[in-house]
């Protein structure tokens, strides 16, 4: 006599896919967190100092200018929070400008993060050459030294933050 088998998708893993896909359904239907307010900060020198940077650097649809990426930028020719002027090249809203600030500056709002050293933040390790301490970033290296001029104003306007 033999015994009846499971239900399978008949492939190697099946079980595994479905219960995957049932927590990730699961985890989609859990309340969006509220976005962190952002604390006062120059905004205006955020769009004048940091915002070039991310744009130039960061920015582009192959990277983080789009809705994809846990760290998504809008920027003046790619990702836009209007789909109609996405790759426009106009500038931001002041509400893009304030969201862009506001992805950056959560890197070292979390308490956990304000009690490491700031070159340890995500937002400043991964960019950086792992010879100069960065931790690896599947964009590529984008700043040498911690003493690159583009690394200093961001980690500027990040010691700033209240």
């Amino acid at each position: 006599m033999t015994r009846p088998r499971a239900a399978t998708t008949g492939r190697p893993g099946g079980l595994l896919t479905l219960l995957t896909l049932l927590a990730l359904g699961a985890a989609g239907c859990a309340p969006t967190p509220p976005d962190l307010p952002l604390p006062a900060v120059d905004l205006a020198s955020f769009a004048s100092e940091v915002q070039p940077i991310l744009e130039r650097r960061c920015g582009s649809p192959s990277c983080h200018g789009r809705v994809e990426r846990p760290l998504a930028l809008y920027g003046s020719g790619s990702y836009r929070a209007d789909p109609t002027r996405r790759f426009l090249l106009e500038p931001l809203t002041p509400d893009e400008l304030a969201a862009n600030a506001r992805s950056v500056a959560v890197f070292v709002l979390e308490p956990r993060e304000r009690a490491a050293a700031l070159g340890e933040s995500l937002v400043l390790c991964k960019p950086l050459a792992l010879a100069a301490g960065g931790c690896g970033h599947q964009g590529g290296v984008q700043w040498l030294s911690p003493r690159d001029r583009e690394y200093r104003q961001l980690a500027s306007w990040l010691e700033a933050l209240p």
